[in-house]
């Protein structure tokens, strides 16, 4: 047995849409459809289920680009869908700095502050973000839309020093 996020609110038409761009439309209960008296007594295509769970981060990044985050109800569909356990999916969400699994402002700047930039000016930089946009996590405007910063792990720049990302 294995917990739900308790999503008071299920995934909207938009995410399951988001979803469903990657995944293709449900076709039975097991994936997500509508289920049926039938599918209580039988499960059908575990096979072809598990050969489908490296989608999850395409399916999280597919929801986090057209709604702007990762809602509880998306996580329990995304979980219905691939058929894996809800904390699993919460757990890959939660873990990778560039999922947001709560609304945040238009624009997110992700500083690096691992050690290759860390020895390039990665504190430096902290602290020109923290002066141009305030303290780390809060928002505030720019250009008329809100914008955060955080530090991240590695942005996969360690050749080229500190390295930052704006996540729109």
């Amino acid at each position: 047995m294995d917990l739900r996020l308790g999503a008071t609110v299920p995934a909207t038409d938009e995410e399951r849409a988001a979803i469903a761009s990657v995944l293709g439309p449900a076709d039975t209960g097991w994936d997500g459809g509508q289920r049926t008296a039938a599918d209580g007594h039988v499960a059908y295509g575990g096979r072809a289920a598990r050969a489908r769970r490296h989608l999850l981060i395409t399916v999280l990044h597919a929801v986090q680009e057209r709604i702007g985050w990762i809602s509880p109800g998306a996580i329990d569909h995304i979980a219905e869908r691939l058929t894996v356990p809800p904390a699993e999916a919460y757990g890959v969400a939660s873990f990778y700095a560039l999922f947001r699994t709560a609304p945040s402002p238009g624009a997110v700047v992700h500083v690096c502050d691992d050690l290759a930039c860390q020895v390039n000016g990665a504190e430096e930089l902290c602290e020109r973000m923290t002066r141009r946009f305030g303290k780390e996590g809060s928002e505030s405007a720019f250009d008329g839309a809100g914008v955060t910063w955080q530090r991240s792990p590695c942005l996969g720049q360690c050749d080229r020093g500190s390295a930052a990302l704006i996540q729109r």
